[in-house]
């Protein structure tokens, strides 16, 4: 469960990572290399203060995504309705039913890839 989270969650963190990486000055680790300092201190003092605005905006992507997933339906006191994360996380954290957890998990992921895969033919139609 924890390895489909870290697999789902990491591209909202790289992307701006990545960005950011974009962004960089060479010149800046150039300067670092030919001044002496060796790969740990251009990454401890060059690269993690470039880069760290964009880790925190990942980072809080992530937390808005995950609060998504059960804090709006907590939040909102909507006690009747359950969602399939939430059905995932009850099958398999309270009742420790495992494969009824990967049953819903699987229904889950094709929900989502059938309406990716009609979003994309509708906007393919559609000329965007």
């Amino acid at each position: 469960m924890l390895l489909a989270e870290i697999t789902y969650f990491t591209p909202f963190v790289m992307r701006p990572l990545l960005a950011a990486f974009s962004q960089l000055d060479t010149g800046q680790l150039e300067a670092a290399s030919s001044l002496g300092a060796r790969a740990p201190r251009i990454i401890r003092q060059v690269i993690l203060p470039e880069s760290l605005p964009a880790l925190a905006a990942g980072g809080s992507l992530v937390l808005v995504l995950c609060l998504n997933e059960f804090g709006i339906v907590l939040f909102t006191g909507a006690k009747g309705v359950t969602t399939l994360p939430m059905l995932v996380y009850s099958k398999a954290i309270l009742e420790s039913d495992y494969p009824g957890a990967c049953v819903v998990a699987v229904v889950n992921i094709l929900i989502s890839v059938g309406l990716y895969g009609l979003y994309r033919m509708v906007s393919r139609r559609a000329g965007a």
